[in-house]
């Protein structure tokens, strides 16, 4: 019998950055049962080992086995609040808050070979109800309502662009009132009357014009609607009237004047419950707080309005609180400019902005149902701390956090990378009801249990009834796996599919000899992924290198930025910025300056000098040197100018989209759907390529940046098989 000890696990080759699909140690028992982990490790998706069982039967694994870990990719509490529903790239799982069991109510019939982040949800505060956009072309989908009992959905939107981050919907405290976005417009509907099919027509349940920023709640019966620069109040009692007589008795109550014009598709604001204060975000950068006057039309009485300016980070979202006593807090999340991990800051506001609470590596505050707590994770931590006084009520520590969700003004579901654990405050215990992830599993040989190790020696067993896992000690000997029982041997060996690092085998041992892959999608053999490399273009703006860079640091994207002169020397703090955050970084020549369509002439010199000034402004401001890499600036080039460069000692990159770049297009305005969809088919026509996108403009009549969608373009190529590579190795 073939016995392997736990501690060569060490031993395994550590994946390359792209590598596929791994499979990892596997444990037979003598009744034929299997228990072997799966690895997933690409760009765009979290990387984490998967438990699962199965049991072979005429030398194959008896259906598709079965996944005993669920990784808490997203959480969600349904039905009153007492299901947690656990989402990730395999299925939806729910753990039964009462009954203490879990179960997978949708999983993939084949293990996801390329794999999205997940769409969000958003989940009625009764947990009755929910929206999601189910993708129906590269870039959009349609926005469905699901009954959460019985699963039925209902169109409320189609053509809605994908978003990975929200969705355009606000629901009422008391889950009766739900707002959508659809086509630049604001609705209104009562669930319950959808799934009842009494609701009245679509038409007749318009607010107004904007988008889902347009409008809030004050509280659960009164509504806030911005248009242009008035401020609407409405009472949810009269939105059947405004939405049957709008062209009669107007919006809504207004109750106040902008000092400016409301954007509904750049700005947002948030209102306090007393309808008495507004917070005003433009463009995500000017924060402005403002009083009422006296709930009329006159201008709002300006408290504070500053633009964000910090000269030791950028920023990359914000978010607005309120405290019992409707006082406003200003959560920034910050990208350093040092390289650092980005961070969380709060500020109380009145006249000034004031410091009160810092966090590194922290992402966005999650707030308790009554408002009362903000949860914010960072690193193996979450915090808890008090939204009035903002001392630090509790922390939990040991693992990396990736979601959590509160389930009431005390507790909180905390998925980490290893365990979900329910968290209750007034006790400060947490209890583990799922495994997330394991380093290996293996038999208990004294009752043949399923055991697992999430790391550093941390044992869980298996609750076959319940679906759930709980801690427990430690073996009694060391954890031997064992690969063959007499009749069968399982051990991993090479494939031909291009996605997958090895395979899993079952050999039957006795009968008639056969060799048998775990999953037979693993040694089916496919074309290898194609190749893209992404380019990030910064000519003389920086509006959205923040976004950039959140964004490649998320889906763990290789990427060369182009930076040209004019760059640099506008922005030194983000070039650096650039550099710090380890990016290859070619030259973009010393200007702006179209090289082909111009009046001067263009020689060997003036290319050789051209790109001399960049390399020495571009070392004088980070002290780095450029890459050896270049391209004109908009990829405007003729045979002259790449021999010159060649001489210069460069190599010329040039875009795989040729006329139809972002940059080309800034005059046209075109929609970043149809750029996406325009990259996908020509990459696909030519089996990979340059894929470029500029961080900013300074000219032209772009409204909607393709910088906006980065994450829409990633997932897109990575949906389509495209891989992403350096640009060495393209």
């Amino acid at each position: 019998m073939k016995k392997i000890l736990v501690f060569l696990i060490a031993l395994i080759s550590v994946s390359p950055l792209f590598a596929k699909i791994t499979f990892g140690p596997s444990d037979l028992n003598k009744n034929d049962e299997v228990l072997f982990t799966l690895k997933q490790e690409m760009a765009g998706i979290r990387t984490y080992n998967s438990l699962f069982y199965s049991k072979i039967v005429n030398g194959e694994s008896s259906g598709n086995p079965a996944l005993l870990t669920c990784y808490p990719e997203q959480l969600e509490l349904l039905n009153n609040k007492n299901v947690l529903q656990i989402r990730n790239r395999y299925g939806e799982g729910q753990y039964d808050i009462k009954q203490d069991t879990f179960r997978w109510v949708k999983t993939a019939d084949k293990i996801p070979e390329t794999s999205l982040p997940l769409n969000p949800y958003s989940v009625s505060p009764d947990g009755k109800y929910l929206c999601r956009i189910e993708k129906e072309s590269l870039s959009s989908g349609t926005l469905y309502l699901v009954e959460v009992e019985t699963n039925k959905k209902y169109v409320l939107a189609s053509g809605v662009r994908q978003n990975y981050d929200s969705i355009p919907v606000k629901w009422c405290a008391d889950s009766s009132i739900l707002l959508y976005e659809k086509d630049s417009f604001v609705y209104f509907c009562k669930p319950e009357a959808i799934t009842r099919n009494v609701e009245m027509d679509e038409k007749y349940r318009k607010i107004g014009r904007g988008s889902i920023n347009s409008v809030n709640w004050a509280t659960e019966k009164q509504l806030i609607y911005i248009d242009d620069y008035l401020v609407y109040q409405i009472n949810a009692k009269e939105l059947y009237t405004i939405g049957l007589y709008s062209g009669i008795i107007g919006q809504g109550k207004a109750i106040g004047r902008l000092p400016s014009q409301f954007n509904a598709f750049t700005d947002k604001f948030s209102v306090n419950s007393t309808v008495s204060s507004i917070i005003l975000i433009q463009n995500d950068r000017l924060f402005s707080y403002m009083r009422f006057q006296s709930k009329s039309c006159d201008y709002l009485d300006v408290i504070y309005s500053k633009p964000y300016i910090d000269s030791t980070a950028s920023l990359i979202s914000s978010y607005v609180f309120w405290d019992k006593n409707s006082e406003p807090y200003l959560w920034f999340e910050k990208l350093p400019f040092n390289g650092s991990k980005e961070k969380g800051v709060v500020y109380r506001l009145s006249s000034k902005a004031t410091t009160v609470l810092e966090i590194a590596d922290s992402g966005k505050p999650i707030l308790s149902p009554d408002g009362s707590k903000a949860a914010f994770y960072s690193a193996s931590s979450i915090y808890v701390y008090d939204t009035t006084s903002w001392q630090r009520l509790a922390e939990l520590s040991g693992e990396k956090v990736v979601s959590a969700v509160w389930s009431s003004n005390s507790t909180i579901f905390v998925g980490g990378e290893k365990t979900i654990k329910k968290w209750d405050l007034l006790s400060n215990k947490a209890q583990v009801v799922m495994l997330s992830s394991a380093e290996y599993g293996f038999w208990d040989k004294a009752n043949n249990s399923i055991m697992a190790d999430t790391g550093s020696k941390s044992y869980y067993k298996y609750n076959k009834e319940f679906g759930t896992w709980k801690n427990d000690k430690a073996p009694a000997e060391d954890v031997i796996f064992t690969t063959s029982n007499g009749r069968y041997r399982v051990f991993k060996g090479t494939t031909a599919n291009k996605q997958f690092e090895n395979a899993l085998y079952i050999r039957t041992l006795s009968k008639k000899a056969v060799t048998k892959p775990m999953y037979k999608q693993s040694v089916t053999k496919g074309d290898a992924p194609k190749k893209v490399a992404l380019v990030i273009d910064a000519y003389d703006n920086a509006d959205g290198l923040t976004q950039i860079i959140y964004v490649l640091q998320k889906y763990n994207v290789p990427v060369t930025f182009f930076i040209n002169g004019e760059f640099i020397r506008r922005y030194p703090n983000e070039t650096r910025q650039i550099v710090n955050n380890g990016y290859e970084t070619g030259s973009m020549f010393f200007t702006t300056t179209d090289l082909v369509n111009n009046d001067f002439v263009v020689d060997e010199d003036f290319i050789r000098r051209g790109l001399a000034r960049n390399e020495d402004e571009f070392f004088q401001c980070t002290g780095k040197e450029l890459s050896l890499f270049w391209h004109a600036p908009y990829y405007s080039q003729n045979q002259s100018i790449v021999s010159y460069g060649n001489a210069a000692g460069y190599n010329y990159v040039n875009s795989s989209m040729k006329n139809n770049t972002d940059t080309l297009l800034l005059e046209k305005d075109t929609k970043p759907e149809k750029l996406i969809h325009t990259y996908c088919e020509t990459l696909k026509k030519n089996g990979g390529g340059i894929v470029p996108v500029t961080a900013g403009f300074s000219q032209g009549n772009r409204t909607d940046p393709l910088y906006n969608y980065l994450d829409l373009l990633i997932c897109a190529l990575v949906d389509g098989g495209f891989e992403f590579v350096g640009m060495n190795d393209l």
